[in-house]
């Protein structure tokens, strides 16, 4: 029988222990690095990636469902879309300001010298005057579809805005008010009209009192009554002047700044953004990002071409009209993740 050696099976001494000791924890020490180093290169892969835009080719993207909010399409810009019904718009040319509680879509149109508010059912089965003669105004249906507000501006005997609220459904007047210079309606509700003018400031106007109170004294250019949030520039954007979005309730409670963005669109529940360059122009912007209202990017756009309409299909699904060269397409994005909303379309003639 062989005796085990005892050299192999005695303790180790206090100073060998203390040396497997330290090399256990200089093990430990190293795994735990390289799994920090790695977590923090996995974050910064992930940073750059969110970063980094996603292309937009309308022709190389797979067709998805159609979209489920309206918009308009078509070549001579006379359709509504909406889940691939189109309802066809007769005017020579109109606006879609949105949709009403009862589902009929509510459009400024303009047909030869006939300037007015229509609604239309979808599918086009039946159109209907709102309001008649409102030429030389612009107008905004307020995000819960009850009232219309139409601004008609005028240079003399001095500039001023008349402003006039109504029920989305029956026509009826629900206020007037004059303001000096030119002045913008950012959101309405069946009380309240939120305006502001050119240099600010930004008022809540009631219907029913007729009174202005003062809501901020910056230049406010969204709002949204549902879901109380608001967008102004600290001072004219083209003299660097930045975007401050907050609560409409509170404009100092600031929820995210910019300096180089605008906000173009909240979500539908108010919880995130689409925001362009603060001075896109011409054509159109050429990229279009999606953040939460806190100013997390969640999604980045560049398309080789420019982006015409942007809207939101639901809390953070982004829908942005392409257009490129060759094609053109709504475009559906989720993130990185980017689908083809609506049938192909022929390349832009001004590219």
């Amino acid at each position: 029988m062989t005796t085990p050696s005892r050299t192999l099976c005695a303790r180790p001494s206090r100073v060998a222990r203390a040396a497997l000791a330290a090399l256990a924890l200089l093990t430990a020490a190293t795994s735990t690095g390289v799994a920090v180093e790695a977590a923090r290169a996995d974050v910064a892969r992930a940073d750059t990636a969110q970063e980094r835009p996603t292309r937009l080719d309308p022709e190389r993207l797979e067709r998805g469902t159609d979209a489920s909010v309206p918009y308009r399409a078509g070549l001579d810009r006379r359709d509504i879309v909406e889940d691939g019904v189109v309802t066809r718009v007769r005017a020579d040319w109109f606006q879609l300001l949105g949709t009403r509680p009862d589902g009929r879509y509510v459009v400024l149109a303009v047909r030869g010298e006939d300037h007015s508010v229509r609604t239309i059912a979808p599918g086009g089965r039946s159109s209907r005057v709102l309001l008649d003669d409102v030429r030389g105004s612009t107008a905004l249906l307020g995000s819960d579809g009850t009232t219309v507000v139409t601004e008609r501006f005028r240079g003399r005997p001095s500039r001023h805005t008349v402003l006039r609220a109504y029920d989305a459904t029956t026509g009826e007047l629900l206020g007037q008010r004059k303001r000096r210079g030119y002045t913008t309606a950012l959101d309405a509700s069946s009380t309240t009209v939120v305006l502001a003018g050119e240099n600010g400031p930004v008022v809540s106007w009631d219907l029913a009192t007729g009174d202005g109170a003062r809501v901020s004294t910056r230049y406010g250019y969204r709002a949204d009554l549902l879901n109380d949030r608001l967008a102004v520039f600290t001072k004219d954007p083209y003299q660097g002047g930045c975007t401050v979005v907050s609560t409409l309730s509170d404009p100092s409670s600031e929820l995210w700044r910019s300096c180089e963005e605008a906000v173009v669109e909240f979500s539908p529940d108010g919880s995130h953004l689409l925001t362009v360059f603060k001075l896109a122009d011409g054509l159109g912007p050429s990229e279009a990002r999606v953040r939460t209202v806190e100013g997390e990017q969640v999604g980045r756009y560049r398309v080789d071409g420019y982006l015409g309409q942007l809207l939101f299909e639901d809390a953070d699904t982004a829908l942005l009209e392409v257009a490129t060269e060759d094609s053109s397409g709504l475009v559906r994005c989720d993130g990185p993740d980017c689908e083809l909303a609506s049938d192909l379309g022929k390349g832009s003639p001004y590219l």
